[in-house]
């Protein structure tokens, strides 16, 4: 049995990730941490998310050190300037990790990726993890590497919930870093208004696109000068990104430490496409 510590367990995707660890034969919910102003401190997170009392109250981050002492995975679904803290937290106590909280800028995502290693422990860091959405990264891979050697030209649209407060989302900012890697340098353009001129041939537009309550939509299009070809990934559920942490979780506890993507988790040691 894998002993699971949610921090942001009161969030929108905290609570389907305890709802799905309580549901799940191979994980057990030790913990739940949620901010130190949350209404709900000393509250049983079972009774929060629906189901009956599991014996388990939401605690403030401080906890995290004495519940890293029955736990081994903390999962963390929060706001950026609160992973900042308690990742380092968490992985000092001596905890594996799956963080899929995102915002961080490069640096700051290096740091965290520093903390883990120093400490030795294992963590799975994914802007998105959502299983579909990782394999939509391995096939932007293919296309661009294919067809940006044939003059096409690339761009990211994606769209989000009227409530979330980065933008472009960590998701298009991936997809951003991986027509890079296979394109050579791009230049990114967030939007476009005005005049602009013709497209120049380095540029990658991203443009993201507020509204309701789309859980996740993005798409990558390689626009030719004949054709045009798209890659989507429509998120239906907030539940596709807590599957994918809870697989993670399980891939997490059995890797040596280190810091691992959700690539890894889906292809464990088996070739990618």
């Amino acid at each position: 049995m894998i002993k699971i510590v949610v921090i942001g367990a009161t969030g929108r995707m905290g609570r389907r990730i305890c709802r799905m660890v309580l549901e799940d034969d191979e994980l057990e919910l030790v913990g739940a941490v949620a901010s130190p102003s949350s209404p709900h401190l000393g509250r049983d997170i079972g009774l929060i998310v629906g189901n009956e009392s599991v014996g388990v109250e939401v605690s403030p981050p401080s906890a995290i050190p004495n519940l890293a002492e029955e736990a081994d995975v903390a999962i963390d679904f929060t706001t950026r300037e609160a992973a900042l803290e308690n990742v380092p937290r968490a992985a000092q106590a001596g905890l594996d990790l799956v963080v899929g909280t995102t915002g961080f800028s490069r640096e700051e995502l290096e740091r965290l990726k520093r903390t883990v290693r120093e400490a030795g422990v294992s963590a799975v860091i994914s802007p998105n993890m959502s299983l579909g959405v990782n394999l939509l990264f391995e096939l932007t891979r293919q296309v661009a590497r294919v067809l940006g050697e044939n003059g096409f030209d690339f761009e990211i649209v994606e769209v989000h919930h009227r409530h979330k407060v980065d933008a472009p989302s960590g998701t298009a900012l991936k997809l951003a870093d991986i027509l890079e890697k296979e394109l050579g340098e791009v230049r990114r353009v967030f939007g476009r208004e005005g005049e602009v001129g013709p497209r120049d041939d380095d540029e990658v537009g991203i443009l993201a696109v507020r509204g309701g309550e789309v859980v996740g939509d993005h798409t990558v299009m390689a626009l030719g000068e004949y054709e045009r070809l798209e890659l989507t990934h429509r998120a239906l559920s907030r539940d596709a990104f807590a599957k994918g942490a809870l697989v993670a979780a399980k891939f997490v506890v059995e890797a040596p430490p280190g810091v691992y993507s959700m690539r890894d988790v889906l292809f464990q040691g088996s070739k990618a496409p």
